[in-house]
């Protein structure tokens, strides 16, 4: 069932209810999970208004969306870092993009561009791998791509939907699907389709985490499970089991570098030590979706754009909406100015115009011209654009991006 809802200043389409008609559980694709990403001084954010950048070494927020040629008009569907440090992210409606801290890639995939990618997992070779509908798809450094479906994808009568993939050491892709037909699967290292492991129960596997023995843990509505990969056993964990686990919906989990494997609900924090389960709330902890495990701290990120961040058994707050709100309001005041008039471009930067890229819409670059005529370092520089080239493009003058209608 699609549907339009409007969330927070923007309207987010394509908006997909996942419906059990045995639980009545729903599952809305705002309560999507790959939100939060680790790169190795900052935590990536995908919040309702865009991406922002939090930066650990100064404790400070960053909008992120001029770096990222985000408009803030569309959702960041997911987002990811691969294994070499480089930003990966989706944009509802457009497709997939990579951000190596210098310059932005558009990837063209295989599929429609209105199918919901949720997912991005990185096998051993660093190659990604992107979730698009019930569809997923390889991408190589040089763009090759191929692509692989899933039973779910002939249903007549439900949309397949990949919620989360992730790959275990020996190179198997695991992924935790919404359809029909199945709800967990394997895609075997080296093997050119996927193997049911669990066919379509009552309830929706959100999001799955792969521990230190390769064994899988996921969450359903009623229930914490481990899938034992070795013996194709599972365990059951809640609170009629367990007095330790609040009686709540867990929604994602990550494991973090000691092996303790880490659960949020809406309103709980819960961690499980390889014996023992504990939990912890707070005030405010409410409508979590998102956790990320960073060496010592945990992060989790609310629907209401809160980010918290769990470190000694103590919450720390740090208010998105606020940050990004006073970032966006000021980013008018930039160092630098462009326009086009009669097919060139005039760039003013106070600080001097030492480099200059150009993008289109997509964030694909159409030009790195040098900034003459005028000397490296001016304050003010000219360039003679094509003239094919309409519509809006970004230019990136040293390390700030702006707008500019042609």
């Amino acid at each position: 069932m699609k549907f339009i809802e409007k969330i927070k200043g923007f309207t987010l389409s394509l908006m997909v209810m996942f419906c059990s008609s045995i639980t009545g559980e729903v599952l809305n694709e705002k309560d999507y999970f790959n939100r939060l990403a680790k790169g190795k001084e900052s935590i990536w954010i995908a919040t309702n208004k865009g991406v922002v950048r939090y930066d650990k070494t100064d404790n400070k927020a960053y909008n992120a969306n001029n770096i990222l040629g985000i408009d803030g008009k569309k959702a960041v569907t997911c987002i990811d870092v691969d294994k070499c440090g480089k930003l990966w992210y989706t944009i509802e409606g457009i497709g997939c993009f990579s951000y190596d801290g210098d310059k932005i890639e558009y990837h063209i995939d295989l599929y429609k561009e209105n199918l919901l990618r949720l997912s991005f997992a990185f096998d051993n070779d660093n190659q990604t791998w992107l979730s698009a509908g019930g569809y997923y798809i390889s991408i190589t450094d040089n763009d090759v791509l191929r692509g692989y479906t899933t039973l779910d994808n002939q249903s007549l009568t439900q949309g397949a939907y990949i919620m989360d993939m992730e790959f275990d050491s020996k190179g198997n892709l695991w992924i935790a699907m919404n359809g029909e037909y199945n709800s967990l699967l394997c895609h075997k290292a080296n093997d050119s389709f996927c193997e049911t492991v669990l066919p379509k129960g009552n309830s929706i596997i959100p999001s799955l985490t792969i521990d230190k023995n390769d064994n899988i843990w996921y969450s359903v509505v009623n229930g914490i499970y481990h899938y034992n990969t070795t013996t194709n056993e599972k365990t059951r964990y809640w609170n009629d089991t367990n007095r330790d686990i609040p009686a709540a919906h867990f929604f994602a989990s990550d494991i973090d570098k000691d092996g303790n494997v880490w659960f949020t609900s809406s309103h709980y924090l819960l961690r499980y030590d390889g014996k023992n389960f504990k939990w912890w709330n707070c005030y405010g902890y409410h409508n979590a979706r998102g956790i990320l495990c960073d060496d010592s701290c945990v992060w989790i990120f609310m629907s209401d754009n809160s980010l918290f961040k769990f470190e000694d058994e103590k919450f720390e707050i740090i208010d998105l909406e606020e940050i990004t709100g006073t970032i966006e309001s000021t980013a008018e005041e930039s160092n630098t100015k462009a326009y086009v008039s009669d097919g060139v471009l005039y760039i003013e930067n106070a600080e001097g115009v030492n480099s200059v890229t150009i993008y289109d819409a997509m964030g694909r670059v159409l030009l790195t011209p040098n900034p003459s005529p005028v000397e490296r370092g001016a304050t003010n520089a000219q360039i003679e654009l094509p003239s094919a080239l309409k519509g809006v493009i970004m230019v990136k003058v040293n390390n700030e991006i702006v707008k500019v209608s042609i």
